[in-house]
């Protein structure tokens, strides 16, 4: 968008308003409403991304919120659009966008809504989640590759994430933070505590024997090498040989491991962190867990959310298609 017009559409008046303003910087109110950290700093650089294309770079005044239309959020959304982000970073952008100006509507700081759904349109995205669950034999794969490390604590590690992930349907970010003090023991049960989950709350999940079992046995690897165990301690640290070697494993690292096992093991399937989410949801179901459970132990708000997760893969191998009579 041009500059010079820019100036001109964002010029601020004297005037003040009629209406009573917080004495908070808008974004910043809008902010701080937010229950989760992660929430916060993903909103405010949606919001600053958009204010920085339109032009916006001072204080925001209540007269030049009332300035900024459709068209601005339109031009916004085809911009991206154009630089090639995906449909779903696109609509993330906007629903941050959308929320925003909802809350300066509710609080009368604005009249007219520019991110009215009337007026601005998303990227439909597709619900169908085929193949985002990791087929068992890709699975057992996987597992076997990790089996061939040479290196007994990579192995134990490696091993041990898998499971969690496998077993816990926990988000990559979750399995980074995990420390030995979110070990709790709850009568015959094991759980994890998940502590600034996206939620913005602190959860507990169960831990299967089988995860249990690949956890015990790294730690007893990483006592062997030197790695003292602190309750404190993150459960997995990078073996990276450089200065992170003993750190936390970032979420990303955590991704990094899930794909190099799977190339490893000739997984043709593009793999990512995630995927074991939906694979932990579908593994559930197709072993007897009722949805809602599923829903639980995934931490889904909305069960219709824990069904997208699900993949019936009994709609490909037993088909409707199938019963069909030569023709």
């Amino acid at each position: 968008m041009d500059n010079r017009s820019n100036s001109v559409v964002f010029q601020e008046v004297n005037s003040l308003s009629n209406v009573a303003t917080s004495t908070l910087d808008p974004v910043e109110e809008f902010l701080s409403g937010q229950l989760s950290d992660r929430t916060r700093r993903a909103y405010e650089a949606d919001l600053r991304h958009f204010f920085d294309f339109i032009g916006i770079d001072a204080d925001l005044t209540r007269s030049t919120l009332q300035e900024i239309t459709h068209i601005h959020v339109i031009s916004f959304r085809n911009h991206l659009a154009e630089r090639d982000y995906k449909h779903t970073s696109i609509n993330r952008k906007l629903s941050s966008l959308k929320a925003f100006f909802k809350m300066l509507l509710a609080t009368g700081q604005i009249e007219k809504n520019p991110t009215d759904s009337a007026l601005v349109r998303g990227y439909k995205i597709e619900a169908n989640l085929t193949g985002k669950a990791i087929p068992k034999s890709a699975l057992n794969g996987i597992i076997a590759q990790i089996e061939l490390l040479n290196d007994p604590l990579m192995k134990a590690r490696d091993m041990a994430l898998f499971f969690v992930l496998i077993y816990g349907g926990l988000r990559r970010s979750e399995a980074a933070k995990m420390s030995w003090e979110h070990l709790i023991e709850n009568d015959e049960h094991t759980l994890l505590l998940l502590p600034d989950t996206k939620s913005g709350t602190d959860q507990l999940i169960k831990l299967q024997p089988v995860v249990l079992d690949k956890l015990f046995n790294y730690k007893k690897e990483l006592e062997l090498h030197d790695h003292p165990c602190l309750s404190s301690a993150p459960i997995f640290i990078s073996l990276a040989r450089n200065k992170s070697h003993g750190k936390q494993l970032t979420a990303q690292s955590v991704n990094l491991i899930v794909k190099r096992h799977a190339r490893a093991a000739g997984v043709s399937q593009k793999i990512t962190a995630h995927m074991f989410r939906h694979t932990c949801c579908t593994l559930a179901i197709e072993g007897g867990a009722r949805p809602q459970q599923v829903q639980s132990h995934l931490r889904h708000k909305d069960i219709k959310t824990t069904m997208k997760y699900y993949e019936d893969r009994n709609q490909i191998t037993d088909n409707a298609s199938d019963y069909i009579q030569s023709v």
